[in-house]
């Protein structure tokens, strides 16, 4: 086994595609390589670059995907038998608790912020991941849910008899069904990308992939281990025996973020040495009072907090500012609206755009600005591009007018918005420069400018509180967030009680 350290910044994915490219020539087929990541974006990333690299397409490469899409590749069955939210919407009112919201991502951080029934699943699958007893960990103090244990072992009854009754499957349930199937397809090569966030469970799945694989790498950075509340189980990867390659300068940090993060890292009891060495630019350091006082007018920029109400409030003053912006919680055009801008002003100006993106443009056209029958172009080619004249001639459209006229389905506080952004000098037809997220949403990101606000909520300040042991966990989501900067890092000063000491 190969272990591969990548700080941040240090091109951990190029590193591991370059090794994909070193089997490929060595005559290895690409249904014989395996690259497996624990987030979507992560695999998804690998995937996108690897089609462009080595100008293949997608389904040459079999077995890049998560772990959770490989379990659900090798045991074969349909999509229909998954857990969906509309089963989770019939088991909270079976079970008279409120309803569960399933379609939140693992990157949007932990479940403290989401609703009741979210809370009882995630006891439910941490004890199934970590390899505990449901029991055991109900006694732990820093997942009580103020319940007593009969109550979940309960539900936790119910959901699974739910599950037998309707022959469904949970994520969880892909993986205990792998490993006890022991369905690892066999490779020439496999990759583990974040390992760092992997779960006992997955563990065993990794494993098993290692046993029928040729050759293994391994690769993550523990300093950057944010999943604990999930199950990750960092302290696994920091004991893992291999052949270790640290990848040793960053081409995103600059030296004084450098220096400021690297201090906080340090103060970890436990974690991999690493020695790597920052881009030679000084970039710029600088704490502010408020969040409101920094000046968002020009360059890219990531907007951080910790929890999701501080993203919401980090929206509400963006927002106030006239500029444009994105989130993982929602755009700040409510939904598609920028996309849509971006497609009819790109074929206003003589471009093209796919059949996906003309119906995009048509969903926020009236009836009286496209003929009756062509809003979803029912009969065009998937495959072929389209220009403006295409559409007017072929396709049912009436006019050519600027967005703000054209596309009059905009709703109409969207429109006075996006407007005086325009006024402000944002173009609303581009991609926004401004992305606001939580820390744990923006990991693998990184932008010229970064706003970290280092306040933290009561919730999280009473659970480290009383697991004084759990500020390791913080000191590394904090190091995330302090390291997604290529330029400047502006520090915002905790504007509540609780905040996070850099």
């Amino acid at each position: 086994m190969k272990i591969i350290l990548g700080p941040p910044g240090t091109g951990k994915t190029t590193k591991l595609l370059s090794l994909v490219e070193y089997y490929l020539a060595k005559g290895v087929p690409p249904d014989r390589i395996g690259y497996f990541a624990f987030t979507r974006r992560a695999a998804h990333e690998a995937i996108t670059r690897a089609k462009a690299r080595f100008k293949l397409e997608t389904n040459a490469f079999p077995f890049f995907k998560t772990l959770h899409s490989l379990a659900f590749r090798q045991l074969g069955i349909s999509s229909k038998n998954l857990m969906q939210y509309e089963h989770y919407n019939d088991i909270s009112k079976w079970l008279k608790i409120p309803k569960f919201n399933q379609s939140l991502e693992i990157e949007d951080g932990p479940f403290i912020d989401f609703g009741y029934g979210d809370k009882f699943l995630q006891t439910i699958n941490m004890a199934r991941t970590c390899q505990v007893p449901l029991r055991e960990l109900y006694n732990r103090s820093e997942v009580s849910l103020h319940v007593n244990w009969s109550e979940l072992e309960w539900v936790n009854r119910c959901i699974n008899e739910y599950k037998k009754k309707h022959y469904l499957y949970d994520y969880t349930d892909l993986l205990e069904q792998f490993v006890a199937q022991e369905l690892a397809p066999r490779l020439d090569v496999a990759f583990i990308d974040e390992a760092q966030d992997l779960s006992p469970l997955q563990w065993q799945m990794a494993h098993l992939i290692e046993r029928c694989a040729d050759e293994t790498y391994i690769a993550g950075d523990d300093d950057q281990a944010i999943y604990r509340w999930a199950g990750a189980d960092v302290d696994y990867f920091i004991r893992l025996d291999g052949d270790v390659t640290v990848l040793d300068r960053s081409y995103r940090i600059p030296s004084s973020h450098h220096e400021i993060s690297q201090n906080l890292i340090n103060r970890i009891n436990s974690r991999r040495p690493k020695v790597f060495e920052p881009r030679p630019e000084r970039g710029i350091v600088q704490w502010h009072s408020d969040s409101m006082s920094v000046d968002l007018s020009e360059g890219s920029w990531l907007l951080l907090g910790r929890t999701k109400n501080m993203v919401r409030d980090l929206e509400a003053e963006v927002k106030a500012k006239g500029h444009l912006y994105t989130t993982r919680l929602g755009k700040s055009d409510k939904n598609d609206v920028t996309s849509a801008i971006e497609i009819w002003e790109r074929l206003r100006d003589g471009g093209e755009a796919t059949l996906e993106e003309v119906r995009l443009a048509y969903k926020f056209m009236e009836k009286d600005q496209v003929a009756h029958g062509f809003k979803t172009m029912p009969d065009a080619d998937e495959e072929r591009p389209y220009k403006i004249q295409d559409l007017v001639q072929d396709f049912g459209l009436k006019h050519q007018d600027p967005w703000s006229i054209g596309l009059k389905r905009i709703p109409e506080e969207t429109r006075v918005y996006l407007e005086a952004c325009e006024r402000k000098g944002e173009n609303v037809g581009s991609k926004p420069r401004i992305h606001i997220s939580t820390i744990h949403g923006a990991k693998g990101a990184e932008a010229d400018n970064v706003l970290l606000l280092t306040d933290f909520n009561y919730p999280n300040e009473r659970r480290l509180r009383y697991n004084p042991h759990l500020m390791d966990d913080e000191k590394r989501v904090f190091y995330v967030g302090l390291t997604r900067a290529k330029e400047q890092l502006h520090l915002i000063h905790p504007m509540n009680t609780q905040g996070f000491r850099i």
